[in-house]
């Protein structure tokens, strides 16, 4: 079976990644339905597109540090930083219960 004529029009369309995974299926896939198959590939084409989203808002925010985790957080006393306030608002709680939080 001829797989150009499909590969390309993927291409044309930004579907790169179902288009690689098209032009060369893993082994272990062969094995899958085409449905289950084919969600699988609409699937990681979905991720790879959010995760260069998220890659190119967080380039364009300019943030000093963009890898900054809840972890690294220096906790000092000239700092006065709650550390049990921190990790109540890294639950997201505030969210669920619609409050507003102010810096």
């Amino acid at each position: 079976m001829l797989n150009s004529p499909t590969i390309e029009p993927l291409k044309d369309l930004k579907l790169k990644v179902m288009a690689d995974m098209f032009a060369e299926p893993e082994s272990s896939l062969r094995e899958l339905s085409f449905e289950d198959r084919f969600a699988l590939m609409v699937e990681r084409q979905w991720l790879a597109k959010k995760n260069l989203r998220i890659n190119r808002l967080l380039a364009a925010s300019r943030l000093a540090v963009p890898d900054a985790c809840l972890e690294d957080i220096y906790y000092s006393d000239e700092r006065t930083i709650d550390k049990k306030l921190i990790l109540t608002l890294s639950t997201c709680a505030y969210i669920e219960k619609k409050l507003n939080v102010v810096i």
